[in-house]
């Protein structure tokens, strides 16, 4: 039985790498390849992160697709920017408040910072910090939160997704490299080539750009999860990574 379970779920990997591979050969026609690398040595997640969008219920509309954060989960995804750009995907259902948190970590535990609400969008959404008053710091790790608040009277029925960045020190390198160049596309590769997710991702200056972003990804954490015993934060993982896919799947559709 056990046998049977492990040659199943090589299948599911391998026909998902298939997908993306087949999705990038396709949206990669006339378009640089943002080629992101996930940092050297990158810090661990310090809070579960991930969704609670498995269920279906009226937000998840036609339950193709759920509240999914843009980011990684298997490791903490990086940014060089003091006023980042968060992203999230918002499933095709009526419009709803949206509440974005952020937390601070102060002796291993988050403790609130921040919190916007907004009016949702189905597709990509992305809040930028750069209009608002907060900046956050180098060095620190923080752990954001997207709540789809789906009945007021119910919040366990809330769409909840966690993620979690951190904020280095950009390279002298990349800073110079940066210096040179003002087209969106190539900033975003710089950013990708550095490890640099986040910021890759709020240069991205279209969709086919964004998806081949995204696809990048979704292949990364799919090797990560292969090299994980089973557990829980694994659990998490293969969900994420599902919804990812998903995610580029419909957004290709509506290219």
């Amino acid at each position: 039985m056990s046998k049977l379970f492990c040659v199943s779920k090589q299948l599911l990997t391998s026909k998902l790498l298939l997908s993306l591979t087949l999705i990038l050969s396709l949206i990669l026609t006339n378009t640089a390849l943002a080629d992101y690398k996930p940092p050297k040595n990158p810090s661990s997640p310090k809070t579960a992160t991930g969704s609670n969008g498995t269920r279906t219920n009226e937000c998840t509309g036609n339950g193709k697709t759920t509240l999914t954060a843009l980011a990684p989960f298997s490791y903490v995804g990086q940014t060089a920017s003091l006023q980042p750009t968060f992203a999230w995907f918002v499933p095709n259902s009526p419009t709803r408040e949206i509440k974005f948190s952020l937390y601070r970590y102060e002796d291993g535990k988050p403790k609130f910072l921040y919190t916007k609400q907004l009016q949702s969008s189905p597709g990509i959404m992305q809040l930028s910090f750069i209009n608002e008053k907060i900046s956050l710091s180098v060095g620190q790790q923080y752990l954001w939160q997207v709540a789809l608040l789906c009945n007021p009277n119910h919040p366990s029925e809330n769409l909840i997704v966690r993620a979690e960045i951190k904020v280095v020190e950009i390279p002298h390198s990349l800073k110079n490299a940066l210096s040179q160049t003002k087209e969106l596309i190539k900033r975003s590769e710089l950013y990708a080539e550095n490890g640099l997710w986040y910021d890759a991702l709020a240069e991205s200056p279209n969709k086919t750009s964004t998806l081949i972003l995204l696809s990048q990804l979704t292949k990364i954490e799919v090797k990560k999860a292969n090299e994980i015993p089973e557990s829980a934060d694994k659990k998490y993982l293969q969900q994420q990574i599902l919804q990812l896919q998903q995610v580029v799947d419909v957004e290709q559709l509506l290219k």
